[in-house]
């Protein structure tokens, strides 16, 4: 099995990314979390059609949105009946564990349904993939797919990885195994968004495969270097970017959906008062209210795992708003973990 274990070099702008991506995502799972019940159905909407469109599904946006609601389309049958399945498993996310094989197959059952007759197995013959008819990568041999899913999925749940590296090796590896005869593309995004979904709930609905299916030349492409190497460093870059710059779209588009209020002018402060302040806070070595606060918050958490936003913030005195945002920038911090669903999850306290 030791031929199908990839790896990744370490690189200095894995680890800037990573950065990025957490300070952006704190600001835009803030923003994101005052927009509208139809502002996050059309963001889902995006995911799904970006991800059936990466594996040629000709259904445009409007159309799935038409579907979703249960109007008529026009398009090839298979094309709807994908589109349909998709929209049925994303409905169903919750009830998945990332880290579970029988709930891989069963997605695959569900994304597959009518469409192939081997929905929810894994494939029973030699797959490969070629580039201008030659062969680029063998996957493993039928008998050996199981056994490569089964540690793919139990060393991801062991290692000490940051989400945003375990989902992408998990896209990345479960492309590389191609554990059913048709569907693995799809399969393989979802469970990458079903890890960072379990990290943050809000990764739900950023349509980050978007920017795949915009460039997916290049994915397609960075997928097919990187196999023969076993060095899935390219590729993980490559979807971090994206990530990175869908947040950066995506939060602009939440601001100007939710501009911010610009505030009258202010008296100008007498500085003395300021170097006061300052002197007096590097004297009690204290980084300000808000660190104060993420103190109270971990320690509450520490007790009762199952306390919502809204009791927290009457226990401390402070708005729903300001408490949800710092439980965003403690998630995108990996000092919280969210499991479950919204309602009724659990906060599992990491720092």
């Amino acid at each position: 099995m030791d031929k199908y274990q990839t790896f990744y070099q370490p690189d200095p702008e894995l680890s800037g990314l990573i950065h990025s991506i957490e300070l952006l995502f704190a600001d835009w799972a803030a923003a994101f979390a005052l927009s509208s019940l139809q502002q996050r159905e059309s963001a889902r909407l995006r995911t799904i059609q970006a991800s059936l469109a990466l594996d040629h599904n000709s259904l445009t946006f409007t159309q799935l949105q038409d579907l979703a609601v249960g109007k008529r389309v026009v398009a090839l049958v298979q094309d709807i009946r994908q589109a349909k399945n998709a929209l049925a498993l994303y409905q169903q996310l919750d009830s998945f564990q990332p880290f579970d094989s029988a709930d891989l197959r069963r997605a695959h059952a569900v994304f597959m349904g009518s469409v192939v007759a081997d929905a929810g197995h894994y494939r029973q013959q030699g797959a490969g993939v070629y580039e201008d008819h030659k062969l680029v990568h063998m996957p493993p041999a039928p008998s050996e797919v199981a056994a490569q899913v089964e540690e793919l999925l139990t060393s991801l749940q062991n290692k000490s990885l940051h989400p945003l590296l375990a989902s992408c090796l998990a896209h990345y590896q479960l492309a590389f195994i191609h554990p059913f005869s048709d569907g693995n593309g799809r399969l393989c995004r979802l469970w990458q968004q079903l890890l960072l979904i379990r990290w943050h709930p809000a990764f739900g609905y950023l349509p980050f495969t978007t920017l795949l299916k915009d460039k997916s030349r290049d994915y397609y492409k960075t997928l097919r270097q990187v196999a023969p190497k076993y060095d899935a460093t390219g590729f993980i870059l490559l979807v971090l970017r994206s990530i990175q710059a869908t947040l950066t779209a995506e939060l602009q588009l939440v601001h100007q959906q939710h501009p911010v209020a610009v505030l009258p002018d202010q008296p100008l402060v007498d500085l003395s008062q300021f170097v006061q302040l300052k002197a007096r806070s590097r004297a009690t070595k204290t980084s300000g209210p808000w660190y104060k606060t993420e103190d109270q918050i971990l320690k509450k958490l520490r007790k009762d795992n199952r306390l919502s936003a809204k009791t927290i913030a009457d226990q401390l005195g402070l708005t729903s708003r300001a408490i949800e945002k710092q439980l965003a920038k403690l998630k995108a911090e990996g000092k919280l973990i969210r499991t479950g669903p919204a309602k009724g999850g659990r906060w599992q306290v990491v720092a």
